[in-house]
Formats: structure tokens, C-alpha cells, sequence
């Protein structure tokens, strides 16, 4: 009976190593409970979405060779500036391999396009697949209401038109700052 007890554990300290190796490398992890991820940014830096509980938060999943996602990019900006001053936060998340498209190839397009969202790496797909669960069809669009859980169903997709697109964003969006306790007032 000591031998399957001891396997176990071994197999249990195995796997939470693991995690922790990919956590260093930058790789997504899923959140020990409840909606959201854990990713690491072109900054450098961690962003959690069960941390940033009190904000409306939007979620983009894309990819440098998404002609759809670069218009949607677009959109995000623009809506960024718009909700400038509320408790929104926005950012986008590049499914890529970074064997394929390494950070520094990222970073010149994210310049090159002028993005000013925290841009994160997704390049296992792992968050993506939460939300997506036909493949890695982007753009991929998720809202997360100010208590840090989705909201609805994710957005696959991005219209020709740009203005219907913004449009379909604020709904949603407008429609999460409304129902947070406090309304839409105050900033972050």
C-alpha cells in the first residue's frame, strides 16, 4: 500500500513542478477556481484576471496573421480612449508560438501598429481554449463583469465594419459598468 502512496506524491510534486517551469517561461495557467488566466506580458509583467476584480475587464484573443484581428486592434484602441477614466481595462493576448513569432517580433508589431494595451502571450492556447473550444479561431473577444467572472458567451469574429463592431463592444460593456455595484461613476 506504500508503494501507490508514494507514486502519487511523486507524481503530484512532479506535475506542480512542471507548473512552476511554465509559470517562469511565461506559458498560461489555468486559475485554481473560477473564470479567468494567468498570463505573462511583453512587459515582463503577470496579469491575473481573478486580481483585477472591480474593473470591467475585455479580453481580445488574436494574432499577428489575423487580418481581422488587426482591425479589431484598431477598435480596442479606439474604445480605449473612449472608456479612458472607468473602471474598463483592456488587453490583448497573442495565441503565437514564440518559436513562430518570438517577443521581439511581437513587440516591433505592437509598435508598428501602435497599440498601447498590455499584450500578453498565450502560446499554448490555454487560456484561449476556455473560451474557444472549435480550434484557435480569432479574433476572440471576452468580458469579464467587475466581480473577475465572464460575462456571456465570448465574441468569435469580427464584422467588416468597424463602427458595428465598437458598437457591439460598448453594449456589452456599458451593460457590465451598469450592473457594477456602484453604477458606472468613479474611476478606477
Amino acid at each position: 500500500m506504500r508503494v501507490p502512496v508514494r507514486i502519487t506524491f511523486a507524481l503530484v510534486l512532479l506535475l506542480a513542478a512542471a507548473g512552476a517551469r511554465a509559470q517562469e517561461r511565461g506559458e498560461s495557467t489555468p486559475p485554481a477556481a473560477g473564470d479567468g488566466f494567468r498570463l505573462k506580458g511583453l512587459d515582463g509583467k503577470f496579469y491575473d484576471t481573478s486580481e483585477m476584480k472591480g474593473d470591467v475587464l475585455v479580453v481580445s484573443f488574436g494574432a499577428t496573421w489575423c487580418v481581422p484581428c488587426a482591425w479589431e486592434q484598431v477598435a480596442v484602441e479606439e474604445l480605449k480612449v473612449e472608456y479612458a477614466g472607468k473602471p474598463v481595462r483592456f488587453l490583448w493576448v497573442s495565441i503565437e508560438d514564440t518559436k513562430r513569432v518570438s517577443n521581439n517580433i511581437l513587440r516591433h508589431y505592437v509598435k508598428e501598429r501602435r497599440m498601447t494595451v498590455p499584450v500578453l502571450r498565450d502560446p499554448g492556447g490555454v487560456a484561449l481554449a476556455q473560451y474557444e473550444r472549435t480550434g484557435t479561431r480569432v479574433p476572440v473577444v471576452v468580458f469579464f463583469d467587475a466581480g473577475g467572472r465572464q460575462s456571456g458567451k465570448a465574441h468569435q469574429g469580427m464584422p467588416q465594419d468597424i463602427t458595428v463592431y465598437k458598437q457591439l463592444v460598448r453594449e456589452r460593456v456599458n451593460a457590465l459598468l451598469a450592473a457594477r455595484p456602484n453604477g458606472a461613476a468613479g474611476g478606477r
